[in-house]
């Protein structure tokens, strides 16, 4: 599943923030998603899916990662009606998902000029 980082998005925020803030943001954001990544690995409870969830959709959106953002938004939505089996079913697609985001921006956080490499 390739999932691509909205160049729009990070351009926007390059212009709004500078490039060396963009490269410190892309970082943080970077190690946030690792750290939901593991506490995706440690077998949650469907609560505590539904938490990381709700913070990923919206710090998703913001950074561009717009298939993150939804399939987080899905869990999000799935929990709260209660599909717990359906929980258990995507998991470990979230997972990856999150864990494969987190290594494209700490990968695009090393270029000198991210904007650039993703056009």
């Amino acid at each position: 599943m390739a999932m691509t980082i909205n160049a729009e998005t990070i351009k926007r925020m390059a212009d709004e923030v500078g490039e060396e803030t963009l490269t410190l943001l892309l970082n943080v954001f970077s190690d946030e998603l690792e750290q939901y990544q593991r506490q995706l690995s440690e077998q949650p409870s469907i609560k505590q899916v539904r938490e990381i969830s709700h913070a990923i959709k919206s710090s998703a959106a913001s950074f561009g990662a717009d298939d993150l953002a939804d399939m987080a938004q899905e869990c999000e939505s799935r929990v709260k009606q209660g599909q717990d089996d359906w929980i258990v079913d995507h998991l470990p697609e979230f997972r990856q998902m999150v864990e494969g985001m987190a290594v494209q921006y700490k990968r695009l956080a090393s270029h000198d000029n991210p904007v650039n490499s993703l056009f």
